[in-house]
């Protein structure tokens, strides 16, 4: 009596959730639509490739999209179903390629993938010139290198990360971002980089070394691009189109009253000398009348904008405004834009007796209003300068 065979039983494909099946599902779907890159970006785990493996069809198309898997998954389960749908694929008679090398192991047959483009994101300023920056590079299997954080024109780079995340982490960052810093806008990456080199120069001048994220972030960006030789702003409307006339004391008062203005406030400690100079005026034993003390008070305002706001600084305040009104424009707001230029090219005009810069004079003269309210209510100087930090972009931790 003959032995019967003993049939072998063919291994189970592992059990899948149902939110598996279904994303596997919509993948087999768009297999003739979506880019093998693009499929692998969807797999989230090694068990899922394996499955989505065994399931193609056996047809040369499905062999970029092997060589992709195999590629983005360093697993032995997903080695061997590779290793079994190339089999079956030979005994058909369809051509795999070059898939195997000479050592037997499974090389690559896609070109690499084409490199995207980068993609810069910056976010309102305040007068010091902090911002928060966000720029996406190049899309890997693994996600996607990002380099973003805060940076400041006065105190360098105060935040930077730079590192490969996912898609669902960007989206969610950005979302952060928005939130705690104000909007983001799309701009070149010549102009992210330019933003980026000035604080790192002014980072070197204020610290003893760099944030190493940065100097990994930095070769990849000088590689690509060089920073701008002029504001971008000007791009989009000229210097000659913005006319003195547009600076009355209400439109100057509208471009303050923008929410993402409202940062735009002295340093607590560089206006208090000038703050008690004033209170020391109103409680003067000496009887001054009304007109007196308004006469006074007018001095200290004039030497506050002097010793502040001397023409070094009205160069930097220029650039910053001049960033401002490129914010604007994105965000489609074209009188604000023209408002900031306008702000910005009025710091070239030299100050004399008889006039003072009516942009810094507002600066001035709310910054002594802010702090003497937050005084009036009982506040101290900490309290006062922790509700400016409110007002300007937070730190981002992700």
């Amino acid at each position: 009596m003959r032995r019967k065979k003993k049939l072998k039983k063919k291994s189970a494909s592992p059990a899948l959730q149902p939110s598996e099946v279904s994303l596997l599902t919509s993948i087999l779907q768009d297999l003739g639509s979506a880019d093998p890159q693009q499929i692998v970006a969807r797999v989230p785990n090694a068990l899922l490739a394996r499955v989505l493996i065994e399931r193609l069809p056996l047809a040369e198309s499905s062999v970029p999209l092997i060589s992709a898997l195999e590629e983005g998954f360093e697993d032995k389960q997903v080695r061997k179903a590779v290793r079994r749908v190339l089999f079956k694929l030979d005994k058909k008679g369809i051509s795999v390629g070059d898939f195997h090398d000479g050592g037997g192991a499974v090389a690559p047959v896609l070109k690499p993938p084409k490199e995207e483009e980068p993609v810069a994101f910056l976010g309102p300023l305040d007068m010091t010139g902090t911002r928060p920056f966000l720029i996406t590079l190049s899309r890997t299997m693994r996600g996607i290198d990002i380099g973003m954080g805060i940076v400041s024109g006065e105190g360098g780079m105060q935040h930077i990360l730079y590192g490969t995340f996912s898609k669902k982490w960007l989206k969610g960052i950005q979302e952060q971002i928005a939130q705690e810093s104000g909007p983001l806008v799309e701009t070149s990456l010549a102009h992210a980089t330019t933003i980026l080199e000035d604080a790192y120069q002014r980072h070197l001048e204020v610290h003893s070394d760099a944030p190493e994220d940065y100097l990994e972030l930095r070769p990849r960006l000088l590689d690509k691009t060089s920073p701008l030789d002029a504001p971008p702003i000007y791009e989009f409307i000229s210097e000659d189109s913005i006319s003195p006339d547009l600076l009355t004391d209400s439109q100057i008062e509208k471009l303050f009253q923008h929410e993402l203005m409202a940062s735009w406030v002295v340093d607590f400690e560089e206006l208090s000398p000038f703050m008690e100079d004033i209170s020391k005026a109103d409680d003067s034993p000496i009887i001054l009348t009304g007109a007196q003390k308004s006469t006074r008070f007018r001095e200290i305002e004039e030497k506050c904008m002097e010793e502040l706001f001397p023409a070094p600084k009205r160069a930097v305040l220029k650039s910053r405004f001049e960033e401002m009104a490129y914010m604007f424009l994105k965000l489609d707001l074209e009188d604000y834009s023209r408002l900031s230029l306008a702000a910005a090219l009025s710091m070239d005009e030299e100050e004399s007796i008889l006039w003072k810069n009516p942009v810094i004079e507002r600066i001035v003269k709310h910054s002594f209003d802010l702090y003497r309210e937050i005084l009036e209510r009982g506040g101290s100087e900490e309290a006062g300068e922790e509700e400016l930090e409110d007002r300007s972009p937070g730190i981002i931790t992700p």
